[in-house]
């Protein structure tokens, strides 16, 4: 490890809430993921947008030349040259199923008809009209459900998200534990291996003054190649924890953080503290992702039966209209019976004199109407009712299982707290007595009173007590990880085994 040390061009020095914070910022699996949420807000707003009101107009000029179909047209035809132009604007509202439009349009018209009393003829036109459903999408109409199913499908993904965020958040939690306990293997064999190598210095020297058999000596030298061998695993172990921590941590397109020696910071806790389950559970029950999805699947069903029952009323509708309008142009002066005869021209009305008519209201054309659609017999929207009563039953009783589920992982994550605390402690008994039995097998081994054989069966059963209780306090570590995470997402998402 030294020299792979020495090759590396920096080194960060990291505790775990350090590398969680670059995982959320560097993690290109979770920058992926982060953009769900913003996709859902595009869909939200693509609903609200049927509430926008719409900009309409029109410019147009018409020439049209009639032949003389009828004794009303002359014998040369009729032409008529007609400029005309519109603006509207008409909007669906987000309340009560209100719609309306509003539209003003005029109009220019030059025309060799005789009929006509005035040419050129100027007209304008003022309307407006409101549509109002008194049963049917009162409450809730396809856009107000649009609008509400979109952003519970945005909540949905909030959920989705959270999921994938703690999910980072564990898997480098895990990562970081690993690495510390890789590398504690390492210090741990590299012990192994210097107990090794001091007692092939003992037996050697024994060999050499007649005081052991040379076999002790091949056998202490032969351990030390086994503890070697030991230390050069451990050593590639620890190396490869450190890649599996830098590719959650770093952006994997910039090649020097292969070169960047991660080091650890935090030291696995001392103390042993025992979950607090019934709080756990009370957290979970509130704040599980997969729980909260549950609950706005529920809110989705509710909207969803809400419109169905909607849709079965009779669909009565309130119209009312409002048209006022204004007329001007050159007068034509006619003497003689119908239609006369045009011998010059008279008054002219002006387009303001006409606009003046127009809001003057002096021309005024009101309607007001009621209609009612019902289907007869069973309809559509009686089948979409049934349906959405039927999801909105089975959207509870998911809930009901994913609580009792979210429960048994809770309580099953504290379990494992538990068990691997009181791991950890009679590992690290296990430990100390292994030490004392090291000890007093080399005291016994000075004074001839013990063999290379015991005492190297003793180091073995040292470095088997080491490994034990180091593997019991990752397994504290990460069951504590796992606790904390199931208590706001689901174990099979959280924690691949």
């Amino acid at each position: 490890m030294a020299g792979d040390a020495s090759a590396q061009d920096h080194v960060l020095r990291l505790t775990t809430d350090a590398a969680v914070k670059m995982a959320i910022e560097n993690n290109t699996s979770l920058a992926a993921d982060r953009i769900d949420p913003r996709i859902s807000d595009t869909r939200v707003a693509q609903a609200v947008a049927a509430f926008k009101p719409t900009l309409a107009s029109t410019v147009q000029r018409t020439n049209q030349t009639d032949p003389p179909a009828s004794f009303l047209v002359s014998a040369n035809g009729q032409n008529t040259d007609t400029m005309s132009s519109s603006v509207g604007m008409n909007q669906k509202l987000p309340w009560f199923g209100t719609s309306y439009r509003v539209s003003w349009d005029t109009s220019h018209v030059d025309s060799t008809s005789f009929l006509n009393t005035f040419n050129p003829t100027v007209r304008s036109g003022l309307g407006l009209s409101i549509s109002q459903p008194l049963l049917r999408d009162l409450a809730i109409d396809p856009s107000r459900q649009q609008v509400e199913l979109s952003q519970q499908d945005r909540d949905i993904a909030g959920t989705r998200y959270t999921e994938r965020l703690v999910a980072t958040t564990s898997d480098v939690k895990r990562a970081y534990w690993d690495l510390v306990a890789a590398r504690a293997q390492v210090g741990a064999q590299q012990q192994s291996l210097d107990l090794a190598r001091e007692l092939t210095r003992v037996n050697e020297a024994r060999v050499n003054v007649g005081q052991a058999p040379p076999i002790d000596a091949v056998s202490a030298r032969a351990e030390v190649a086994a503890r070697e061998e030991a230390l050069i695993v451990a050593e590639t172990a620890a190396r490869e924890a450190e890649d599996r921590l830098r590719l959650l941590i770093f952006d994997p397109t910039k090649p020097e953080i292969w070169t960047t020696r991660i080091e650890t910071a935090d030291a696995p806790p001392q103390g042993l503290a025992m979950p607090d389950l019934a709080a756990a559970v009370a957290v979970a029950l509130q704040q599980r992702s997969d729980l909260q999805r549950a609950r706005l699947e529920i809110s989705t069903s509710d909207t969803n039966l809400k419109f169905a029952g909607n849709q079965r009323l009779p669909d009565v509708r309130l119209n009312a209209s409002y048209q006022s309008s204004g007329l001007g142009g050159t007068l034509l002066q006619r003497i003689g019976g119908f239609p006369g005869t045009v011998v010059g021209t008279g008054q002219v009305t002006d387009f303001a004199q006409v606009l003046n008519q127009l809001f003057a209201r002096d021309f005024p054309t009101w309607t007001v109407g009621l209609s009612v659609n019902y289907p007869v017999g069973q309809s559509a929207d009686d089948a979409a009712l049934a349906r959405a009563r039927l999801e909105r039953t089975q959207a509870e009783a998911r809930l009901k299982t994913a609580a009792g589920e979210a429960v048994r992982q809770v309580r099953s994550a504290g379990f494992r707290v538990e068990m691997n605390a009181r791991r950890v402690d009679t590992t690290r008994a296990a430990r100390e007595l292994a030490e004392e039995r090291l000890d007093a097998e080399r005291k016994r081994f000075e004074v001839g009173m013990s063999t290379s054989f015991l005492v190297i069966q003793a180091q073995r059963d040292l470095a088997e007590a080491r490994t034990g209780e180091l593997s019991a306090v990752l397994a504290y570590n990460l069951s504590l990880v796992d606790f904390e995470a199931v208590q706001q997402v689901p174990a099979r998402t959280t924690f691949p085994r």
